[in-house]
Formats: C-alpha cells, sequence, structure tokens
C-alpha cells in the first residue's frame, strides 16, 4: 500500500488534546557573483549569508510526533528548500516543541504550513508594529500561498490592513488610502 506524499505532519486546528507544533529554521543565501553573470561558462561564486525564515506548523497530535520521529520531514524539506545559481535556502534545525514556546526572535514573522484538504497551503501574517518596515498608514499584512516543490509557490494572494480595512494588493482602493495619507 503506497504511502501518502504529504504523510506524517498534518496541522489539525481545533483537535483536543494537541499540545506541540513543529518549528523549522532555515538559512537563506544569495549569490552576489549571478548578478554580473553573462550565463556563459560557470557563475562566479560569492556567497553572502542574508538572513531565513521560520515555519511553522501548529497542533500535532501524538501521532503525527511519532511519525516526524521516525521519518522526518521529506515532504516540508521538498516545499522549503531549493539551491540555484542565484540563492538557496536550506533547513538549518527542526524541532518538536511546546504550543506555548517561542518560535524564534520577537522581531520575526514565521511562516505557518495548513494541512487543507489535499495539500499544504501557507500563512504568512505580519503586523507593522514595533518591529515593522512598511509604512506607518499599513498596520498589517497578510499572505496566503500553496507551496510547491524547491520553494516554488501558486495562487499567491496579499493583503494589506489600513485604518478602513482590509484590501487586496491589486485593489484601486489601497492606492487611494495610501495616497490619501500621503
Amino acid at each position: 500500500m503506497p504511502r501518502n506524499p504529504v504523510y506524517y505532519v498534518h496541522s489539525l486546528a481545533n483537535k483536543v488534546g494537541v499540545m506541540s507544533k513543529l518549528v523549522i529554521h532555515t538559512q537563506y543565501k544569495e549569490n552576489y557573483g549571478a548578478h554580473d553573470w553573462d550565463g556563459v561558462g560557470e557563475c562566479p561564486q560569492y556567497w553572502k549569508f542574508k538572513g531565513g525564515n521560520t515555519y511553522v506548523v501548529r497542533d500535532l497530535s501524538t501521532q503525527h510526533i511519532n511519525k516526524i520521529a521516525e521519518h522526518g520531514i521529506p515532504t516540508l524539506t521538498d516545499l522549503i528548500e531549493y539551491a540555484h545559481e542565484g540563492s538557496m535556502e536550506y533547513i538549518l534545525e527542526w524541532e518538536i516543541v511546546d504550543d506555548n514556546a517561542p518560535e524564534g526572535e520577537e522581531w520575526e514573522t514565521p511562516i505557518e504550513f495548513q494541512w487543507r484538504g489535499d495539500r499544504w497551503t501557507c500563512l504568512k501574517f505580519t503586523t507593522n508594529g514595533e518591529f515593522g518596515y512598511m509604512r506607518q498608514e499599513i498596520l498589517a499584512k497578510s499572505e496566503q500561498w500553496i507551496p510547491l516543490s524547491q520553494s516554488e509557490r501558486s495562487d499567491y494572494q496579499c493583503q494589506y490592513k489600513v485604518a478602513n480595512g482590509w484590501f487586496d494588493q491589486n485593489d484601486p482602493q489601497l492606492k487611494a488610502e495610501l495616497d490619501s495619507a500621503a
């Protein structure tokens, strides 16, 4: 009987008795040598460390924890890691922690993997508070997508929250809200 390729780590929202989450930390590197490369011959190698991401799968059951312990996280690894001439992201570490354990530094915005029906989805919710980087008129940003192999994504959506509510990134009202605040 073949195994389900997304086996082992399912987010089970509102599951009674669930006490753990999976936290994955990555490293992102950029090859500055690729910026001037003309595509002929070997790409110059001048890699710089540029940060990374924190990914979280919440609400793990004991069964899922045991499967992760036995098999690791191959499907999530395939969805997160990639490498090409210009950049790469790879997993530094992953661990299963209590639900109330910190996921990273307070200035970080984790990316949450959620199991929806027959596939993984990702959600990144950024508040524009003390450590924010967006214009002050933007109160928050919500991004959603379907992760694909080698860190590709499909169905990307992005919304911004301003004083008058949430607006899609392409909504003309968002531009009007920001223009009127300037």
